[in-house]
Parts: C-alpha cells; structure tokens; sequence
C-alpha cells in the first residue's frame, strides 16, 4: 500500500461518490422523463447535445458519469490487487471495483471536532462533547482488517441471521426490539455491490463466475425442487458472490503476504482444502514466486 493511503482513500472515496451522484441522477431524470411521456433516449441532460455534423455541443449526464469512471481508473491505479486481478476478471469495472477496494481497505471514524478523539456512539469519551445535532461530522480515515473470509462476508451482509439472510427490510423482523445495540453490524453499501456484481457479471457469458452462477443454478433445481426459478437465480447469485468475496480476499493476502487461515469449511465444516477454489483470473503461483 502507499505510503499516502489516506490520501488516496479519500480521493477514491469521492471518486466513487460522484460516479454513484451522476448515476442516481440520470436514474432520477429518465423515470421522471418517462412519467411526462418524454422518451428519455432523446433527453439532453442525459446524452448530450449534438449539431447537423454529429459533433457534441453540450455534454450530457452520461458522458460526465464516463469522466467520473475514468478518474476512479486513474485512483485504482494505486492499488495492487486492481493492477494485478481485478483489472482482468470480466464485469468488474472501475465503479464496482472502485467501491468494492474503498470498502475492503478503509474506514471512516468520527471523530470529536474539539479534541480529535474517536467518538463512541457520537459522544466523545475524553470531553464528554456529543455530535449529536452539532451538524457535519468530522472523520478520520482508518484501515480495516478482516482476519478471515467469515469476517468479510459478515460485512458485506452475505452471512445468516436466524437462518435467513438479512436485509434491510427484513433486519426488523429479525431483531424486533433492538434497543441501544446497532441494528446492523455489515455495510449496506456491501451488501447492495453485491446486487451490481451479480447484475454486471450475468451479462458476460464467458464469464467463469457466470458458469459458475449457472452451475449453482442446475445444483439448486435438485436441492429447492419447489422453489421458483427467480428463488433458485438469487440463491446461486449469492453463493457466487461469495466466492468472488473469497477470491478478493484470497489475493489480498497473497499480494501482501499477509496470514491465510483456512476457510470455515475447511477449518471447522469438516471439508477438504481440495475443495478450494482458486482465485479466477489470478496466477497466484507466479505472484507468490515474484
């Protein structure tokens, strides 16, 4: 990692963060074309505008939203795990592997505005200062460390609550009377990637985390034979991203040579270790060797 990673995290931060503002704004401006019966294909804001020659003359939505994705290309530049894999693996662009390095690597902790001190639920533990209604908050940019690939599908929302995968909506039901305690200990940010990796990925047919997808797919039309078809696609979708989050992992700890602990599975489940996938796309022998 650089030297300057604060740095970095926070130009990759706003990077990302302008690309998702472009996005929810061309989203907002064709739903809003579309219930005033405009086709949003013709709509300025979004594609631009352009003379009798085809030339542009003014920049749309969607042009600026590919300058935002670019400059989170430029940022990704820094971080090897892109130069060195997700670069290669299909369907992970700059936005998803932009967002997805920025919630791996980094965090941001607030802090108190009078003594810098980390607060604790928005009270500062040195002065007793609280944040609370006090306006923008402050923070600090930290490293996160997951220590095993159990740890990081916690975050990414990908564990089981219950027996049942939590989410946003269902988190309620799953802890009806949460009291002071958080409500959710994983990143919803996480767990909707999530949803963009598997909407990315799908479109790509030669993609090995698409034929895995579709493998998981004829493997749970034997174990849910009732189950819909629309149960079974989001079921497989899941297991695959999970193994992709395996992989991302995997890599990290190999290019930084940090431990690697055995999966559950294998740790605990009773599974062999040739029961491991290797990383996709990824030349771990040579990497290790260089």
């Amino acid at each position: 990692m650089e030297t300057n990673w604060t740095n970095i995290a926070e130009e990759l931060n706003y990077s990302v963060k302008n690309y998702e503002g472009l996005t929810k704004q061309i989203v907002q401006i064709k739903n809003r074309a579309q219930a005033y019966g405009i086709d949003p294909d013709h709509e300025e804001l979004i594609n631009g505008k352009y003379n009798k020659a085809g030339k542009m003359t003014m920049q749309g939505l969607k042009s600026l939203k590919g300058v935002a994705e670019r400059k989170i290309g430029r940022v990704l530049a820094d971080f090897p795990i892109w130069s060195e894999w997700l670069v290669n693996v299909p369907g992970i662009g700059n936005a998803i592997g932009g967002k997805l390095i920025s919630i791996y690597y980094f965090k941001s902790v607030p802090i108190c505005t009078k003594c810098g001190a980390d607060l604790v639920d928005f009270t500062c533990p040195r002065c007793d200062a609280t944040a609370k209604g006090n306006g923008v908050l402050k923070f600090r940019i930290a490293l996160r460390d997951f220590p095993t690939i159990s740890s990081w599908w916690h975050f990414m929302g990908r564990h089981t609550v219950g027996g049942v995968v939590p989410t946003l909506k269902n988190i309620k039901k799953l802890k009806p009377n949460p009291g002071d305690e958080k409500l959710v200990d994983w990143s919803p940010a996480g767990k909707q990637l999530g949803y963009a990796f598997a909407d990315s990925v799908n479109r790509i047919k030669h993609s090995k985390y698409n034929q895995y997808a579709e493998k998981r797919k004829r493997y749970r039309e034997n174990t849910h034979p009732k189950a819909s078809k629309g149960h079974r696609h989001n079921m497989a979708w899941n297991e695959t991203f999970k193994l992709f989050l395996s992989h991302f992992w995997q890599v990290d700890h190999i290019l930084s040579g940090a431990e690697m602990t055995d999966p559950w599975c294998v740790a605990h489940g009773g599974h062999d270790k040739s029961s491991i996938i290797e990383p996709y796309y990824f030349d771990s022998a040579k990497d290790e060797a260089a």
